[in-house]
């Protein structure tokens, strides 16, 4: 299957029926829309005009979601609504909605809420701000007023100083007797062990001066009294006690008023949000149509084998439509769409993650599916894990029926992949770990039967068989790239730059394995027949086009030693014995520690079933991480670095949104 094959459609049609082309053409989720060919092309006056309160309703919405949704309770739960449990509308029942939704209206009622919120946390916080300042100044026994008005001839502050500073401070103001006579300095209780002290200084304006020197000189850091403070300190926080009480439950009635508008209000925003998301792609993308006084043009890419589809439903609208249909222009890179059948189909976010492939490239992802299964299943490598995996997503399957098909499908691979998981499992002797030999030793033998590997006392024998994945993986992926550029013409190119390399790696291994006596002797000079052969046309293939025999002959040494690049390609391959003995090893500490627990007096069976179950629990979800990752990077970096850029421009249909609703045509 691989890309979607596009047909280039061209529709023509009168203007009155504008909306219903754009409508039309939305709800099949099938059209990507072509911008007009004109340079300077501008929107008409009235779709400029229908946009633009598009927009403005949108703003809106916007504004509501943002102020309103952290005072929402959603009754369906946010795993629930990812999976698709949300409510179904139609286009028809929305714009009935909006036609009876007066969000300006909305919009100031929950604005004056939030101006009254914002003055009255203002005060709060200033109240409890004063409140604080209040707190560290006990010690003064005089009205407030004395410091933040003061009187005819004496004025006050208050602020702080080092503990160490006080006998210092204390001998400056007793070294001019005017000091000492038209002052008072008034210090906090403190011991040892306190740094900064407060203080307050009562004393005559007619110094002021030279005792705002004398401050600054012995490190007093005044502090800002707020004017409103007249009374004592107890008096003072008596009265602000009283507002900050008026103050917060002012808070909670208005946090409650916002609840309530959240509760009557959301489940329509969020209705609207998708209504009016869905027109702005509509205009929007009909918009880049071009167009005469009476008639519209719009371009799009449609797929082949929607085009008839399409066609039925536009020309049901109207008798006076053209549609025409063609096929890309050699010059053209139209988008690409990912289509494989249902085994393959939810690998095709592996290709998505990386990169589209271009609209006549080779789409890899029927490509790297089958070892992506494989590399997962060693990874995980637990029949025990693959069962919960497997029969937890039967469940979610089972509940959620409305999610849509890019997250059925993502679900989809980890099925696909617990399958592999098993597999492994079995052929590798764990489940849940070593959980049967340490607790149900009947199953041995049974287990036993059915071993083909052991990774815990042979690991050899998985590396050398993750290493082999290896070499095929890569070979798989030389031999990719030459097909790619032969079918392109390049056939000397593929013959140099990649089967070459494959002759050569590919020898070398025949000839270490039939060495070690792996495979019957005559594999010996058959892979050094092929190594010979490749090394020889990478080193002439390495000095093409250079005139000089000497740069010609270093080249094609530093080719040759390239192959060492390909050596730390298949070493890559060892982190699926790595992963695989990881998970192993995990499961078998879990086990010993639900074993030990299991010898705890009275209570010991009880939490020993909670260590195992939620120790492998633990273990896979974190296993499954590590399963998708490394596999994954083996895809990206060692097999599509031999072959695969991507660079194709994805798909980009125009369609309804359904971030908040499932929306029906």
């Amino acid at each position: 299957m691989g890309v979607a094959r596009l047909k280039k459609a061209e529709l023509y049609y009168h203007k009155s029926v504008h909306e219903q082309i754009a409508a039309a053409l939305q709800e099949t989720g099938a059209c990507q829309i072509i911008s007009s060919s004109e340079e300077n092309h501008s929107r008409p006056a009235d779709v400029e005009a229908l946009i633009s309160g598009i927009d403005e309703k949108l703003s809106d919405v916007r504004y509501l979601t943002r102020t309103l949704t952290p005072h929402y309770v959603d009754p369906v739960p946010a795993l629930d609504r990812m999976l698709g449990e949300r409510p179904e509308v139609t286009m028809s029942e929305l714009e009935e909605l909006a036609s009876n939704t007066d969000l300006n209206g909305l919009c100031d009622k929950t604005r004056a809420v939030e101006h009254e919120t914002a003055e009255v946390r203002l005060k709060l916080s200033e109240a409890r701000q004063n409140l604080l300042i209040l707190s560290s100044l006990g010690f003064f026994p005089y009205p407030l007023e004395v410091i933040t008005e003061g009187t005819k001839t004496l004025t006050g502050l208050v602020g702080t100083l080092k503990a160490a500073n006080v006998s210092t401070f204390r001998a400056a103001l007793g070294d001019f007797s005017k000091y000492a006579q038209d002052s008072e300095l008034i210090i906090a209780p403190y011991d040892e062990k306190t740094q900064d002290v407060y203080a307050a200084l009562i004393y005559s304006r007619s110094i002021e001066a030279e005792i705002r020197e004398v401050c600054a000189k012995n490190g007093l850091s005044t502090i800002d009294m707020p004017l409103s403070f007249k009374g004592t300190v107890d008096e003072e926080r008596e009265k602000i006690s009283g507002v900050l009480s008026a103050l917060e439950a002012k808070d909670a009635e208005l946090a409650a008023k916002m609840s309530e508008l959240a509760k009557e209000n959301i489940p329509t925003v969020q209705k609207l949000s998708d209504y009016y998301n869905s027109l702005s792609s509509r205009y929007n993308g009909t918009s880049k149509s071009d167009e005469t006084e009476c008639t519209m043009l719009t371009k799009f890419w449609v797929p082949s084998d929607r085009a008839d589809e399409i066609r039925a439903k536009v020309e049901a609208i109207s008798p006076e439509i053209e549609l025409t249909l063609n096929d890309p222009d050699p010059d053209e890179e139209p988008p690409s769409l990912l289509k494989n059948g249902n085994l393959v189909r939810p690998f095709n976010i592996l290709t998505e993650l990386y990169s589209s492939p271009t609209y006549r490239g080779i789409d890899p992802t029927p490509l790297l599916a089958p070892f992506f299964w494989i590399f997962f299943g060693m990874c995980l490598g637990d029949a025990g894990y693959a069962l919960v995996v497997f029969g937890l997503i039967l469940y979610v399957f089972k509940k959620y029926r409305k999610m849509s098909p890019g997250v059925k499908d993502f679900i989809k691979l980890f099925l696909f992949c617990s399958v592999s998981t098993f597999i492994y499992g079995v052929i590798s002797g764990s489940f849940f770990g070593n959980f049967i030999d340490s607790f149900v030793p009947v199953l041995i033998p049974l287990k036993n039967s059915m071993m083909l590997v052991d990774p815990m006392t042979n690991p050899m024998q998985v590396l050398g068989i993750s290493l082999l994945l290896g070499v095929v993986h890569l070979m798989f992926g030389l031999l990719i790239a030459a097909y790619d550029k032969i079918r392109h013409g390049e056939i000397i190119d593929a013959v140099g730059s990649n089967i070459s390399w494959f002759l050569f790696i590919v020898g070398l291994c025949l000839f270490g394995v039939g060495t070690g006596g792996m495979l019957p002797p005559h594999f010996v000079q058959i892979g050094s027949a092929m190594a010979i052969i490749g090394a020889v046309i990478i080193f002439i293939y390495a000095g093409k086009g250079e005139p000089n025999y000497f740069k010609k002959i270093i080249n094609g040494f530093l080719a040759l030693y390239g192959s060492t690049s390909y050596l730390g390609d298949i070493l890559s391959y060892s982190r699926l014995l790595a992963l695989g003995f990881g998970s192993a090893v995990i499961g078998m500490v879990i086990n010993l520690l639900g074993g030990l627990a299991a010898n705890i007096p009275y209570v010991g069976w009880v939490v020993a079933i909670i260590v195992i179950i939620g120790g492998h629990i633990f273990s896979i979800a974190i296993n499954i991480l590590g399963s998708f990752v490394h596999p994954l990077r083996l895809q990206y970096v060692e097999f599509f670095g031999k072959f695969y850029s991507g660079g194709g421009e994805p798909f980009t249909p125009m369609t309804l949104s359904q971030e908040f609703v499932n929306v029906k045509a």
